[in-house]
């Protein structure tokens, strides 16, 4: 399950994303690509629009759920509706505690440094049509 992993990078891609909250489908994406650097590497292609969308296959996990909840449950992050989406918001000590992690140089270097390039750039409109694309083909 690797749930420190997954629980620090789970923080610092709330950390990096706008208003330090996203939807529970961005954060499926975000775990998905954070998984390896060739996923890292083939969202950030469809994001420079250098690889279609219908590239991406988006991996579910119940690990990472499992995380989500423990989140919660530390009092790391509450769950909201924001724009009709269920949404996860760090609170004020899941936003020390990410800022902890990013402030040690040599954690998750890889991980910290695509959250810091592209996590901004991964909008929930982006996340949309990323999921859409997928529905479309079928």
């Amino acid at each position: 399950m690797r749930i420190s992993w997954r629980v620090s990078v789970t923080l610092l891609a709330l950390l990096h994303s706008r208003g330090k909250k996203a939807s529970f489908a961005k954060m499926h994406v975000l775990n998905d690509a954070l998984r390896s650097k060739p996923s890292q590497d083939k969202l950030k292609a469809i994001l420079e629009e250098n690889e279609p969308a219908y590239a991406w296959r988006l991996r579910v996990e119940p690990a990472f759920t499992r995380a989500l909840d423990f989140l919660v449950g530390e009092g790391f992050a509450d769950w909201s509706i924001s724009s009709n989406r269920t949404t996860l918001t760090l609170t004020e000590r899941g936003i020390e505690t990410a800022k902890e992690i990013e402030s040690m140089n040599d954690v998750l270097v890889d991980e910290q440094a695509f959250l810091r390039s592209l996590g901004a750039k991964i909008t929930e409109s982006f996340v949309q049509q990323l999921l859409l694309v997928g529905k479309r083909l079928l």
